[in-house]
């Protein structure tokens, strides 16, 4: 039996209803329908629309007219100027959990527009990336959008003719996959559509198809304006529900639900009541340090210190901790970047920071690392800040991850004249060194570089095991028994390699590994099989969470809270968008994590299997996993412990299709390319990358690298030959140089060339001209890495030119 609109709406619960909208909900802003386009493509193209679909009639006009540009025209010709009107200005007033839609127009864009309020828009696997505002509502446009198509020589198309749909097949596949994840559980409501639309059974079958796998607890409701009982009655005995209405009237229904906020935000100081968009992907310090519980035991299995933690002195002090927190106090640089290896207590020692500048009345903050750096918000935030006097410190754990908005936010900072905001950045030498940073980063910044306890750390730790009830009760019996003397000396031998992991590593006699690996051998074997996922899975760079673990293991969605109930204290479920559905499971310490996934995971063939899997569970429509497919391309734990390129190769080609718009994944194809000598292949991929994006610093110093290695490594070319193929690199080189200025790869690679000219001519002429830009580079920017380079590069030319040396190792040649 239909029910009520009353009753419908009373029942919504809005953050976890998803609308499908078709072609009827545009007609009342004047929109054409379907039978309007077919009439106006019969008279201009004089193919009949009886007979045929749309699909099938735009295909023969294509077919005949073989003039696609002409045929797109023609149909935008019929939306030009729409505006959108009544209720579909009021669909931006309500916090839906994703939006779908079949139609071409920009009425939805335009709404959220006339608002003001956040939306990403998404009309080909091009548009698959970040949000940069983690409020914005998802629009998919499944058949495209009026104003992209490949006629204009984009990458989105609009789906009009038969052969379209089979072009954009994988494209409105992950769309369906995202549908079926947001229904799971929720509630679709279909507008826009008669019951008799012949489409709207297609559209029906697909949503409870896409329900019954996602679990079959999500709720399909049929909204239409037409009634007509007996088709609802065949509707209904599918187990779907139909209400009969106007959009109008939904709407206005739903205005009895709307929430009213306040003119302005409540005077308690805090400045991110001012930004309410910063909460739901930032830790408010003061706030966990009040209301969250210290525990030891937690700690002494590898998790990291809580700011509670550390108020209630369960951690030793660290220097670098207190020398962060002076450096802002006295007003030294405004930024603090904290390096080192894992495992070496960089977290800790940052929340130590924030904790010490809280005592100074300062507002600290931690980025949460699994969403994007909102840095326009903190810019915003900042001025804040700036014109009411107010200190606030921002620390952004592996910084390397969000490196451009980084750069953004402290260029937008320094184009301020704003230090209010601190920043505390923390990453790995060989993540953050080679990559390209602001030159005001490097003006405003101090490094600081742990990788061991000192002397006096290991005093305070002493002190620690001692005197602190909760902590001492936790140390082995064995170790207790030494003296003060021999316990320090005991401490300080395991602490000449990467410092303490966590308490257990650094008091108990075993091998840390064996310890890790003996409680992984206590666990049920689901539940190892589980935790060797995640662990393995987390430590190539992977954003674990609940939805990608059901996809890639098949796990049914109610056995999930029991998995987790036997993990507990092993993997812990966060929040990361109640909205999305996505949950993150995070293990305890990365090291812990590294140690579990190298034992189970010690051949490459199983490394590379397990990373095939996950290429093959990544859905592009979350945020989460475009993140995952950038880290899997990091240099240290992703793709690059397999030893095997063409192994890397196949992957990345795998991500290149799932995100043809994200950049790493290219970059990396193409440097394997280059090294295997695959030069055409290479070629093609750089010429690709320049036709789909503007050539940016890494593809233009792969251009020159492509250009050196034709020169050099080309067999069977005489030394003249090769000259003259150097020298139309070094045009190159020497044209890049000029474009990136301040780009410390596309000058070293530049240098690279004079070394290569050098050795092969004993001249070094245009070794200088590059290594001065590299220089004038070192100059402007204050980054440290160049003048590491520089030294290198110098002492390599002077060995071509005066001990006649021309063989390097490939680590004295590498600079990623």
């Amino acid at each position: 039996m239909t029910i009520e609109l009353k009753h419908l709406v009373s029942n919504l619960t809005i953050p976890r209803t998803v609308l499908l909208f078709g072609a009827g909900s545009s007609i009342p802003s004047n929109a054409p329908s379907v039978s309007d386009l077919q009439q106006y493509f019969e008279q201009k193209f004089s193919v009949p629309a009886s007979g045929y679909s749309l699909a099938e009639q735009t295909a023969i006009i294509e077919h005949q007219t073989r003039d696609r540009a002409r045929l797109i025209a023609e149909l935008r010709s019929r939306f030009r100027g729409l505006q959108p009107t009544g209720a579909l200005l009021n669909l931006p007033l309500y916090d839906w959990k994703s939006i779908f839609t079949t139609n071409y127009d920009t009425l939805i864009e335009e709404s959220y527009k006339r608002r003001s309020k956040p939306y990403a828009m998404y009309s080909s696997n091009f548009d698959f990336g970040p949000k940069n505002d983690p409020d914005a509502v998802q629009i998919f446009k499944l058949h495209g959008t009026i104003d992209k198509d490949v006629s204009d020589g984009d990458h989105s198309r609009i789906i009009l003719t038969e052969n379209d749909y089979d072009l954009t097949s994988e494209f409105r596949d992950q769309l369906f996959d995202r549908l079926k994840a947001d229904i799971a559980g929720c509630h679709l409501i279909i507008l826009g559509h008669s019951l008799a639309d012949p489409d709207i059974k297609s559209i029906v079958d697909r949503a409870v198809l896409l329900n019954s796998k996602s679990g079959g607890g999500g709720q399909i409701t049929l909204f239409s304006y037409t009634r007509d009982e007996g088709r609802a009655a065949l509707f209904e005995s599918r187990g779907l529900t139909v209400c009969f209405g106007g959009l109008d009237n939904f709407f206005a229904e739903l205005t009895t639900r709307l929430v009213h906020i306040p003119a302005s935000a409540p005077s308690s100081g805090d400045p991110l009541d001012l930004h309410p968009g910063l909460r739901p992907m930032t830790t408010d310090a003061a706030h966990q340090l009040e209301t969250g519980g210290a525990n030891v035991s937690a700690m002494f299995n590898g998790w990291p210190a809580s700011f509670s933690d550390i108020a209630a002195g369960l951690t030793f002090a660290r220097r670098v901790s207190e020398q962060v927190a002076d450096q802002f106090r006295i007003g030294g640089r405004s930024i603090a970047i904290l390096l080192g290896p894992a495992g070496v207590g960089k977290t800790t020692a940052a929340r130590q920071a924030l904790s010490l500048l809280m005592r100074s009345d300062y507002f600290c903050w931690e980025h949460k690392p699994d969403h994007s750096l909102s840095w326009r918000e903190w810019r915003k935030l900042a001025s804040h800040l700036k014109a009411n006097s107010i200190k606030g410190c921002l620390l952004i754990d592996d910084a390397h991850a969000e490196l451009p908005e980084v750069n953004d936010l402290i260029d937008g900072l320094s184009s301020d004249d704003n230090d209010a905001l601190k920043l505390i950045l923390i990453s790995s030498s060989g993540q953050w060194h080679p990559r390209i940073k602001s030159p005001a980063l490097h003006r405003r910044s101090q490094e600081y570089l742990l990788s061991r306890v000192s002397n006096e750390e290991i005093e305070r730790l002493l002190d620690l095991a001692q005197n602190v009830p909760d902590v001492r009760n936790l140390v082995e019996e064995n170790f207790s028994g030494f003296s003060r003397s021999e316990r320090k000396r005991r401490l300080t031998q395991r602490c000449e390699a990467d410092m303490f992991v966590c308490l257990k590593n650094i008091f108990a006699f075993d091998s840390f590994d064996d310890i890790i690996l003996r409680e992984y051998a206590a666990l049920e074997t689901p539940l190892q099989d589980i935790y060797k996922i995640v662990a393995a899975m987390e430590w190539a760079g992977v954003h674990v969470h609940r939805q990608l673990i059901i996809r890639m293991l098949g796990i049914p969605a109610m056995r999930i809270g029991a998995l987790l109930n036997g993990l507990s204290d092993i993997v812990h479920e966060q929040t990361i968008s109640e909205r999305e559905g996505i949950y993150a499971w995070k293990g305890r310490h990365l090291v812990i994590m590294g140690i579990v996934a190298q034992q189970k995971y010690y051949s490459e063939n199983s490394r590379f299997e397990l990373f095939k899997r996950v290429v093959e569970s990544i859905s592009p429509t979350y945020d989460i996993e475009i993140r995952t497919i950038r880290e899997l391309c990091n240099v240290e734990t992703g793709l690059a412990t397999l030893t095997d390129k063409k192994e890397q190769n196949t992957l990345l080609r795998m991500m290149l299709s799932v995100a043809p718009k994200e950049r790493v994944p290219r970059h990396r194809l193409i440097r394997n390319l280059i090294t295997l000598g695959e030069y055409d292949q290479a070629e093609t991929e750089i010429r690709l990358f320049e036709r789909d994006f503007r050539l940016d610093g890494p593809a233009a110093r792969y251009k020159i690298d492509l250009a050196v290695a034709r020169a050099v490594r080309s067999p069977g070319l005489m030394d003249e030959d090769r000259v003259v193929l150097l020298d139309r690199a070094r045009e190159l080189a020497s044209a890049s140089a000029q474009r990136f200025k301040l780009n410390k790869a596309v000058l070293t690679a530049y240098c690279e060339v004079g070394l290569e000219i050098a050795r092969l001519t004993k001249k070094d002429t245009v070794f200088q001209t590059a290594i001065q830009e590299l220089k004038d580079c070192e100059s402007k920017t204050a980054d440290a890495d160049i003048s590491r380079r520089i030294a290198r590069l110098e002492s390599r030319v002077r060995s071509i030119l005066i001990d006649g040396n021309t063989e390097f190792s490939q680590a004295e040649i590498e600079d990623e």
